[in-house]
Formats: structure tokens, C-alpha cells, sequence
């Protein structure tokens, strides 16, 4: 090849990169939601960073980042590296992958006293408690599981107990399925994968099965849990959406299953997806519309 022509073939080269590097900006861009106007992507990007290690079970190399989010590993790594500076995200020394930072436990514990989701939603869980004759039980997503916040016992002779800060199998319990429903589909994905132990007879374990009760749960709003985790004991919950349609807990009847049958007692049911839906709503969400649901007058509290 003669001098003259290097250049040219240089360009070609050089003009061949950029095109392919436009390419693949534009196949991410497509991948991201359309986004409201003024809105910065580059914002968008990070918290979707802290989103995925959030729901990681572990921490995480760039390449596994990168791949989960469908983005140029260069792109991630610029974001990690902000954050990083800013004490969002850590970095392991001996294996360099990154989890959350620490300055996100005093963001977290700031929005927690700014939103107390167990002062909103303890007048609704009285009025369930006393509609259902159940204990009621509030939950929140914590590490993949369904985390205890709140439990309102029934005045039952004979009544279930249920631990506060108690965390709940993800596969195996009412709340945990409806957790993961709403989670990622990577973390779907992970949870899924290992190996569910049968914590009783009851208990589903294949995954096949499973990801069709949580497509269900997506499309009904519920979850029935007979004898799962416990012989004898039901569990009927709902999710709490907010105006996102993210899923910021579960409300949920826990009793014997003399009383919470399987299949799911209509009444029962109403009473658990009425007190969830009007919960919702003060949050934001309409989630619960598209259900057509009766409306409760029990449940329209101030």
C-alpha cells in the first residue's frame, strides 16, 4: 500500500469507529425510558447505577454493571467513578468491584424520618385487622426478602404472632413473591437461579413455576401463601405501590388456615386489596384502577 492511500484507509477507519460508537449510543438511548422535558440522562444513568447495585446480592465488577444495564463499559465507568467521589459508591481493593457507599445509609435514614410509611399506614391496618379478624402484617423490601415494619394482632383467642424485623424468604412467603415481582429482572433473575429450599411440603421451589406467580401478582395485585413457610399458616397480601408504580411494601392477613383459605376467599381478598389500594393512593398511585375495584367506605379514611 503506497503512502498516498494510508490516510484515506486511516479515515475510512477513523469514520467506520464514530459511526459504530453513534450506533451503539443510539441503541442504549432506545433502551432508556423516554424521559419528561429538562430532564438530565446523565442523572438518570447513575441513579439506574445505584439501582442495580442496590438489588445486587453481592458487590459487583464494572463488566457485570455494564451488562445488566445494556451499556458501554466506559459510559458505566465514568458514572461509577463520580459517584465514587461522591461517597455514593465504594470500591473493594482486592477485587475491585463496587458496592453502595456508606453515604447512602444516612440518605436512607433522612428519607425514612421524612416518610414513615408504618405512621400512613397503621390507621388502615386497624381497620383491616378489625374488618378481617386477622393479625395484620406490614412489610418492606430489605436485601431481595420482605422485612417486618409493622404488626397489628387480632383480638383472636388464638391469635399469630409475627415478629417485627422478621425477613421473609423471597420465594417462599406471600410478601417476599410480591417483593420480587416488582424487583428487576436481574434480580429476578438471580433469585431465581440458586438453589429455594422447601421449607415445607408446601413450598414452591421451581423457578417455572414461580415466575408465573409472579407475573401473576403483577397483573392481580396479590398473593396467596397457604402453609408455605409455616404448616397450618395462610398469608394473603397485596403490594403498596406508589405514584412511580414502585413498590414501597406489602400488606398482608397472616392466620390459620382455617380462617384464610386456599383458594382465595373472595371476601378476604376484597377487604386486603381495598386497604392496599387506598394506601397506594395516598402514595400516589392508581395502580389499583385499572382493577375496577368496589370501593370500600370502610377504608376512606381522612
Amino acid at each position: 500500500m503506497s503512502d498516498a492511500t494510508e490516510p484515506a484507509v486511516a479515515t475510512k477507519h477513523v469514520e467506520r469507529t464514530e459511526a459504530a460508537t453513534h450506533r451503539r449510543r443510539r441503541r442504549s438511548e432506545a433502551r432508556e425510558p423516554s424521559l419528561p422535558s429538562g430532564a438530565v440522562r446523565s442523572v438518570v444513568a447513575a441513579a439506574a447505577v445505584l439501582e442495580t447495585l442496590a438489588a445486587a446480592e453481592a458487590p459487583m465488577r464494572l463488566t457485570e454493571i455494564a451488562r445488566a444495564l445494556g451499556a458501554a463499559k466506559a459510559r458505566i465507568h465514568r458514572h461509577l467513578t463520580t459517584l465514587r467521589h461522591l461517597g455514593l459508591v465504594e470500591q473493594e481493593r482486592s477485587s475491585e468491584c463496587y458496592r453502595l457507599g456508606r453515604k447512602l445509609l444516612h440518605l436512607g435514614q433522612a428519607a425514612a424520618e421524612q416518610f414513615d410509611l408504618r405512621r400512613l399506614a397503621e390507621p388502615y391496618m386497624a381497620r383491616l385487622r378489625d374488618l378481617s379478624h386477622q393479625t395484620v402484617v406490614l412489610s418492606v423490601p430489605a436485601q431481595g426478602e420482605a422485612m417486618v415494619s409493622a404488626v397489628m394482632e387480632s383480638s383472636n383467642l388464638v391469635t399469630i404472632s409475627v415478629r417485627r424485623g422478621a425477613h421473609l424468604p423471597a420465594h417462599a412467603s406471600a410478601q417476599g413473591r410480591i417483593i420480587l415481582a416488582f424487583a428487576p429482572p436481574e434480580a429476578q433473575r438471580r433469585a431465581l437461579s440458586r438453589k429455594l429450599a422447601a421449607l415445607t411440603p408446601r413450598t414452591i421451589t421451581a423457578p417455572a413455576a414461580l415466575r408465573q406467580r409472579l407475573a401473576a401478582i403483577r397483573e392481580e395485585l396479590y398473593e396467596l401463601a397457604p402453609g408455605e413457610t409455616l404448616l397450618g399458616i395462610t398469608t394473603l397480601a397485596a403490594p403498596l405501590l406508589d405514584r412511580e408504580e414502585m413498590l414501597v411494601g406489602t400488606i398482608a392477613i397472616v392466620g390459620t388456615d382455617q380462617y384464610i383459605p386456599a383458594p382465595v376467599d373472595a371476601r378476604q381478598l376484597g377487604l386486603v386489596r381495598a386497604c392496599a389500594a387506598a394506601i397506594s393512593a395516598r402514595l400516589g398511585s392508581t395502580a389499583y384502577q385499572r382493577l375496577a375495584l368496589p370501593l370500600l367506605a370502610e377504608f376512606a379514611l381522612p
